[in-house]
């Protein structure tokens, strides 16, 4: 695939932040535990140890670092007048002052309309569905079992006690974990919600932001989740929307072109007002979205996520390319297959589309859980745009994979912002210097074997 060219001016932002070098970020998800993504632990997110794990990046190679800081439970780890903190503790000082010694650029991502607590004590704002489905009526609010994380009890405690704490716990445990994507966690499900963006969870999201860029000082603001919920196509219909829908649309119908419009609009707006909130308080902290990369029938029917609309929003486009949570080689040949044909749809993806997110630098965000070295430094080269890249997450990513970023970062600061991604050769090299000492798990599956 030719990669596309970056404009001087685009890149002034981020040049303005981190010099003529590429970015190499590493980011971390402090509710979800500590072997990948699937649980949701916030016992766990209270032992971390900002200063070790900054230390660990720079060490590393990394020269970025991005923290979630409102994850789709709903939770905030900041000191909030605004939000929810189960933890109690604030997470944002402590990683913020760890950057600013180590020198790594400070990201923090926003979950945005995806917000299980809030679907629980504000279910006003939850987004309706217009049709009946399998599990759910027509008039009822999309509020559904969580696709991923789960929930343990710790010793000492009830599942009575876990859903005081977590008001959107059931009942329902997940025993046995599987391979697909969607059946690896075990535990005890949450639901999740999605809520409408014309509804008062816009004022809270917006209130949050605020508070975050005006009490705390990081380089960049990321909003994810601003999007509808990608598993319907039939939200919202609450009664905000088909209102104003309708005096804009007199006559249109759900489902039409203009409904798509409407749907990609009211997305839009928030983004804007995101960013606003943002530029207010600091016009320098970057500003960014993270996006589901895939053919519009699903980014404009399901998620409304209108690139270009987006793109003028926001000072970056975050394409979320996690082809080998698809499928590792680790798991067996059918798994590596899967992840393979992810890698080559979304680079197909991203070629055909690439125009539609403007002249904006795009940075990508790749897996590093739930896939071997190699798969992620293939991630890693295919989706380097001129930017560099971004790695998802700390937690989870082995020592195999610490050693080829701490070799691929070496390479990443001998490049400018700009510069094409390292070349297989490159790639190969470095791969053959993390077998020597950590052989893969299934050699004969990877595309260069250990020598």
């Amino acid at each position: 695939m030719t990669k596309p060219t970056i404009s001087p001016a685009a890149l002034g932002i981020f040049k303005e932040r981190i010099g003529d070098k590429k970015m190499f970020s590493q980011a971390l998800m402090p509710v979800r535990g500590e072997k990948g993504f699937r649980k949701l632990t916030y016992e766990f997110a209270k032992t971390l140890d900002a200063d070790a794990i900054a230390k660990k990046c720079a060490d590393h190679g990394l020269n970025g670092f991005g923290l979630v800081v409102k994850d789709t439970d709903g939770a905030t780890v900041w000191k909030t007048e605004a939000g929810w903190n189960p933890t109690g503790i604030d997470m944002v000082q402590d990683f913020q002052d760890a950057c600013q010694r180590y020198n790594l650029f400070f990201t923090l991502s926003v979950t945005s309309m995806n917000d299980a607590y809030r679907g629980a004590v504000h279910p006003e704002s939850v987004s309706i569905h217009a049709k009946k489905g399998k599990h759910y009526k027509a008039g009822a609010p999309a509020t559904h079992k969580e696709g991923e994380m789960r929930v343990d009890i710790p010793e000492g405690m009830t599942l009575d006690d876990m859903q005081k704490l977590i008001p959107f716990l059931t009942s329902e445990k997940e025993e046995v974990a599987g391979k697909s994507r969607g059946s690896r966690g075990t535990g005890y499900i949450p639901l999740t919600s999605f809520h409408c963006p014309r509804s008062e969870h816009v004022d809270y999201m917006l209130s949050l932001v605020k508070e975050l860029v005006t009490n705390y000082h990081p380089d960049a603001v990321f909003a994810d989740y601003i999007r509808y919920d990608g598993s319907y196509t039939d939200l919202c219909d609450c009664p905000r929307c088909r209102d104003t829908f309708g005096s804009q649309y007199p006559g249109k119908k759900m489902g039409s072109r203009e409904w798509k419009d409407f749907r990609e609009d009211n997305i839009a707006d928030y983004g804007k007002k995101f960013n606003a909130t943002v530029k207010e308080v600091d016009e320098k902290i970057i500003t960014g979205w993270f996006n589901l990369p895939a053919p519009k029938i699903f980014t404009r029917d399901r998620i409304a996520q209108n690139y270009t609309k987006l793109g003028a929003a926001f000072d970056a486009p975050c394409p979320m390319v996690y082809p080998y949570l698809m499928g590792t080689a680790d798991d067996g040949r059918r798994w590596r297959m899967l992840g393979d044909i992810a890698l080559w749809f979304t680079n197909w993806t991203m070629a055909t589309r690439f125009h539609e997110y403007g002249d904006k630098p795009v940075l990508c965000i790749t897996n590093s859980v739930e896939c071997n070295a190699e798969e992620m430094l293939r991630s890693c080269q295919a989706y380097d745009y001129g930017l560099g890249i971004a790695l998802f997450k700390y937690f989870g990513t082995s020592d195999a994979q610490w050693k080829a970023c701490k070799l691929y970062g070496d390479v990443l600061k001998t490049q400018k912002t700009g510069d094409p991604a390292p070349s297989e050769d490159v790639i190969r090299d470095i791969l053959m210097q993390v077998y020597k000492e950590f052989p893969p798990k299934n050699p004969k599956l990877l595309k260069w074997k250990p020598e």
